[in-house]
């Protein structure tokens, strides 16, 4: 499990916060002595609890800092990265690019269309709308490889076809 803490404004998500990062041991001496005609000296060694981070000290974090928790580690507080500073934001809308178009053909590398001629009775198709009034129209998007073949096999066809005609 990764919890990447950009910051907040919720007082109950900074409470959750803080649990999550957990607490830690500090160690506490005091020192006490007197003075007089028997002084004495003592010292006093305590360990007590305290959290990692507070709520108060979460909310006041610096906003370019985060927390990171990743399980089986210990909590990192970093500084968070500037996404359009990265070399690729330029193919991104942040980075003016055109947005991608889930579906869109127009990355089609070839379009191949093949109508018999009673199809467009005696017509030159000069447009793809001309096309579909027809009604017989198929799209299928081929790779770099499919392509080649088809233009080879065609040829081949045409070669067979001059020959058988001689």
């Amino acid at each position: 499990m990764n919890f990447y803490i950009y910051g907040g404004n919720e007082q109950s998500s900074f409470k959750y916060m803080s649990e999550l990062l957990g607490k830690e041991t500090i160690d506490t001496n005091t020192f006490g002595k007197s003075v007089g005609h028997s002084g004495s000296y003592s010292t006093n060694y305590q360990m007590a609890g305290r959290e990692l981070l507070t709520q108060d000290e979460i909310r006041m974090l610096d906003n370019d800092k985060a927390i990171l928790l990743i399980r089986g580690e210990k909590p990192i507080v970093d500084r968070k990265y500037n996404i359009l500073k990265h070399p690729n934001v330029k193919d991104t809308t942040d980075g003016q690019a055109k947005p991608y178009e889930h579906g869109q053909t127009n990355r089609a590398n070839v379009s191949i269309l093949k109508l018999e001629p009673d199809e467009i009775e005696g017509n030159v198709v000069k447009d793809i709308r001309e096309i579909e009034q027809i009604g017989k129209i198929t799209t299928e998007l081929l790779a770099d490889e499919e392509v080649e073949n088809y233009y080879i096999m065609e040829e081949y066809e045409n070669e067979r076809k001059k020959e058988n005609n001689k």
